[in-house]
């Protein structure tokens, strides 16, 4: 069994992941990973899979982070490419149409930083 502090120590050292947030935003979006990573760490015997696992979901919450930072300027293309990212990272898809994409980059560009983020990172309470 495999200690997930190293892993979130190593999240919480990487300074880009939340650079373009205001504090309390990135507060949050680094508590929602710890939690991610101790959730997902602890079926993990190798740590180079975890450190592969670790690496995946840092990807995806600097690509949160750049969204989130560019909101007024989001694109569709946005998401498909955050959309990648999480799947990468093995979280709960958004399945999102290319009509949906669109939709939501419009929304997203009506909305707060931590409303964003909140939309983003909990996909399942979306309405089709």
């Amino acid at each position: 069994m495999i200690d997930p502090q190293n892993f979130i120590d190593r999240m919480l050292e990487v300074e880009n992941l939340t650079d373009s947030l205001e504090d309390e935003e990135a507060d949050y979006l680094l508590n929602w990973g710890v939690t991610k990573l101790k959730e997902q760490l602890v079926g993990f015997e190798d740590t180079e899979a975890a450190g592969e696992y670790t690496n995946d979901l840092m990807g995806f919450m600097r690509t949160l982070n750049q969204t989130i930072g560019n909101l007024e300027n989001i694109l569709p293309e946005d998401l498909v490419e955050l959309d990648a990212r999480r799947q990468r990272a093995n979280l709960p898809e958004q399945g999102l149409t290319a009509t949906a994409y669109s939709d939501s980059a419009a929304l997203l560009k009506t909305m707060t930083p931590r409303q964003a983020l909140e939309y983003l990172l909990l996909p399942n309470q979306k309405e089709e």
